[in-house]
This record gives C-alpha cells, sequence and structure tokens, in this order.
C-alpha cells in the first residue's frame, strides 16, 4: 500500500540554502522573501532519493561559486540566482513530499478504522455515523495532496475508492436517520407498497425503501428522458428551439398538445411531455434520442438502477418500436435527477424547471402543499400498477424534493398524506432534524443513491 512512500524516506527539515548539508559560502545567503513562490520548475524525478541528489548537487554547485550575496529589497542581486531558485523550488517540493507522506498515512488509518466496524448496511447508527466520518477523514486528507508529488497517479486511484466508500457509508447513515418516515409511511396501512425518498438540494436525504423499484414508474419516466435530451442537444451543439418533426408511428392515445405529422421545436416537445405527460411527445423523444444513446446517458450520470425499455402507451395503441421489456427506476434516482435539475446541474435545467412548474395533473403533490409552503414543480406517474409523484417544494427558505410511488393502488389521497405529513415534519423541525451536532453534519454530497 505504501509502496510509492520509499521505505527509504529520509525525515524531512527544512532544506533551503542554509540546509546544515549545503556547504555555506563565505557571504551570507538569504532566504526568500516571506510569501515568495519559487518560479524555477522542479526536474522531473521517479523517487524522492533522485530528489534529495538533485539538492545536494546543487548545493554543492552553491558552495563552490565564488561569491554569493542575494538580498531580497537591498539592492543587491547577484548570481547565481538561478541556482538559489532552483534549490528554493526543491525545498518547497521536498516539503510537499513530506506533507503528502503524512497525509496519505492519516487517510489510511481513518480507512482502516471504517473497515473495522464492519458493513455500513447492517450497523446501528451511532456506528454508520462514525463510519462515515473516518472515510470522511480519509478523503478530505488525500483531497490535500499536491497534485504533483511523486505518488499522485495513486492518491487518485485511492481517492475514488475512498469516495465510493463514503458514498456508501453516507447512504445509509442517512437511512438509519430516517426514523420519522415510518409511522408516516405505516399509518397507510400498504407499507410494503410504498417508495418514499426526500432530499434537500445538499443532497442529505431520508428514504424508505428508495431503493426498491415501483411496481412500475409510469410517467414518472418522462424525467429521465428529459434530461438524457438536454443532456445530448448539449454535447452536441443542437439548439433546444430546433423543430423535429412527429412520426404518425408515435401515434397513441394521449391528453397533450404534441400531434403526429406535426414539427415543433424540441424544448415545446419536451415541455409537453413533462407538464401534459404527453405519450406521444415522449415516444417521438425516444425515437429521436435512441434507446442506446438514451440509457448510455443516464448511466453515465451514474443512475444504474433507471432503465428506459418501452415507449409510451394510451389506452391500447401500441407505437412503433415499441421496445421491449419494462421501464425501471427508483425513488432514489428520480430523486436526485429532480436535484440535478433544481441545482442546475443539467444543460438547460431552467427548461425542464419550467415545464414542471406547469404541470396539469395537480392532485397529488400540488394538493398537499399550503402556506407558508412553496409548491416549486412536480413530475406526476399513474396506470393501473402505480401512482407517484415527484414534487419540489420550498420549506423555511430551503428547497425539498419528495418522491412518493405506491404500488397496485390508484389512492391518491395517500399519497398526498404522505406528502403533506413530510412537509410537516420539515416544517416543524427546521429540515429533517431539529438540532445537528457538528459530528453529525454531513458535506453536500454528488448522489443521493447507493452508488
Amino acid at each position: 500500500m505504501h509502496a510509492w512512500w520509499l521505505q527509504a524516506l529520509k525525515p524531512v527539515v527544512i532544506v533551503g540554502i542554509l540546509a546544515a548539508n549545503v556547504v555555506m559560502p563565505k557571504f551570507p545567503v538569504a532566504a526568500p522573501e516571506q510569501g515568495h513562490t519559487p518560479t524555477a520548475v522542479v526536474p522531473q524525478v521517479e523517487t524522492l532519493v533522485d530528489l534529495y541528489h538533485l539538492r545536494d548537487r546543487l548545493g554543492r554547485e552553491l558552495s563552490q561559486s565564488a561569491t554569493v550575496m542575494v538580498a531580497t529589497r537591498s539592492g543587491v542581486d547577484m548570481a547565481p540566482a538561478a541556482t538559489l531558485e532552483q534549490l528554493w523550488a526543491i525545498d518547497r517540493r521536498l516539503q510537499q513530499e513530506d506533507a503528502a507522506r503524512r497525509l496519505w498515512h492519516r487517510a489510511d488509518k481513518a480507512a482502516a478504522a471504517a473497515i473495522a466496524l464492519g458493513n455500513p448496511a447492517t450497523l446501528p447508527k451511532e456506528s454508520v455515523a462514525a463510519a462515515y466520518a473516518y472515510w470522511n477523514t480519509a478523503v478530505v486528507a488525500l483531497n490535500q495532496i499536491a497534485p504533483e508529488t511523486l505518488g499522485a497517479t495513486q492518491v487518485a486511484t485511492r481517492r475514488q475508492q475512498y469516495e465510493q466508500q463514503r458514498a456508501i457509508a453516507a447512504y445509509y447513515y442517512d437511512t438509519a436517520r430516517s426514523e420519522f418516515l415510518v409511522p408516516i409511511v405505516e399509518q397507510t396501512g400498504m407499507a410494503s407498497r410504498v417508495r418514499l425518498t426526500v432530499c434537500n438540494l445538499a443532497r442529505d436525504c431520508r428514504r424508505w425503501r428508495g431503493n426498491q423499484p415501483p411496481a412500475n414508474p409510469a410517467s414518472l419516466i418522462k424525467v429521465p428522458v428529459a434530461i438524457a435530451l438536454m443532456t445530448y442537444l448539449h454535447q452536441a451543439g443542437i439548439d433546444p428551439g430546433a423543430p423535429v418533426w412527429v412520426d404518425p408511428s408515435n401515434w397513441t392515445e394521449d391528453i397533450g398538445t404534441t400531434w403526429v405529422r406535426t414539427e415543433y421545436p424540441l424544448a415545446q416537445i419536451m415541455t409537453d411531455m413533462v407538464s401534459a405527460s404527453s405519450n406521444i411527445a415522449t415516444n417521438q423523444l425516444i425515437d429521436y434520442l435512441g434507446w442506446e444513446s438514451l440509457n448510455q446517458s443516464l448511466q453515465e450520470r451514474g443512475y444504474r438502477a433507471t432503465r428506459i425499455s418501452t415507449k409510451l402507451v394510451g389506452e391500447s395503441t401500441y407505437p412503433a418500436n415499441a421496445g421491449t421489456g419494462p421501464n425501471r427506476l427508483t425513488t432514489d434516482e428520480l430523486t436526485d435527477m429532480m436535484v440535478a435539475i433544481y441545482n442546475q446541474e443539467v444543460p438547460h435545467a431552467e427548461l425542464i424547471q419550467a415545464a414542471l412548474a406547469e404541470q396539469r395533473d395537480r392532485n397529488l403533490g400540488y394538493q398537499a402543499v399550503h402556506p407558508p409552503i412553496t409548491w416549486l414543480g412536480e413530475k406526476t406517474g399513474r396506470n393501473s400498477k402505480v401512482i407517484g409523484t415527484t414534487t419540489a417544494v420550498s420549506v423555511g427558505g430551503q428547497r425539498y424534493i419528495i418522491t412518493v410511488t405506491l404500488d397496485r393502488s390508484a389512492n391518491e389521497a395517500v399519497v398526498r398524506s404522505i406528502v403533506a405529513q413530510v412537509i410537516q415534519h420539515l416544517l416543524t423541525h427546521n429540515g429533517f432534524e431539529l438540532a445537528v451536532s457538528p459530528g453529525e453534519a454531513i458535506a453536500p454530497r454528488p448522489q443521493t443513491f447507493l452508488p
């Protein structure tokens, strides 16, 4: 594990030009001014031993100079300034290497402590909190290692590993702190059918079976289609206002405003898909992106549970190239997508936000929101297998995403009740908890779902 930190590493002291192993010239040599940043480039070396040899050689060259006088602001400036700059640069680099060694060992020790606690999925809340803290310490230590140090490649690899372990610990820590959701879900009498994830925009989350897919995503699957579309347009340099002809083969029973054999701007088709839940619009965008490109775009964002395999069908008419296999997502990943939209992490996120704010189906999340809470936008979904919503709200000036699905039911009142009770908890507890100790605070994270 520590091979790259040479076993022969010497204790690093201040090895500038006044170091003991540099032969002193007969005139004083001033150290750099305070705050001085060496301009010389340290030659590329493979080991710390090489760096020490280079420093010693330059020290000998300096000691053999006939005259060495350097004063920073007194007006005296005599050769060999280049050698001095080189020594100062090496001195700084050796200090960086020593700091890197200490930071590596700190990260290694913290990681070992986290591993010793066991699998975070089975730990009690206090232990999983400690595991998260250890992994966070490890990641923070590695982040402080200068990128030009000798072990930079190994540090990058190790950091990626530790970041994933930190994400796993954070996920289970959030889950362990989701006790307030239990009575909300259980009072429905249908707890096994409920999937629920609640996150703020810093991705601090609480959940109930959030990593288990509902029976069917229904029209909630249109949110990832919108994200994939806007990501593709950005990458391809295509304006969202570019027109697209809607193929008649994508017709199915629909309540939207997108008609076949008609040309619309891409942004308008997306808006109709989200706000009016148009199946025709969705099917056309799936054709526009292509199955492989669509799902690859979601995979690249880390969404492993989400899969779009089938076009949307109205009452009975199947569009052409309908696909095979069921669509799939989790409330964890859908909530993360909504967080990304409201965090402006998605290209043209403002267009998707506007579509969510124009949601026509206002019988679920919208009906559960009352002053002083602000409803920001929503996407609903319902078919014979599921009913659900992902709703954005502002509570006490903080934005949250609440995603609820209920399998094998059309009970709108149950969904509204869950959303309303979650909002009430957020309102009365100033968020998830009344008070969070500094040791329990979790930094913003890159994802809300399990890696």
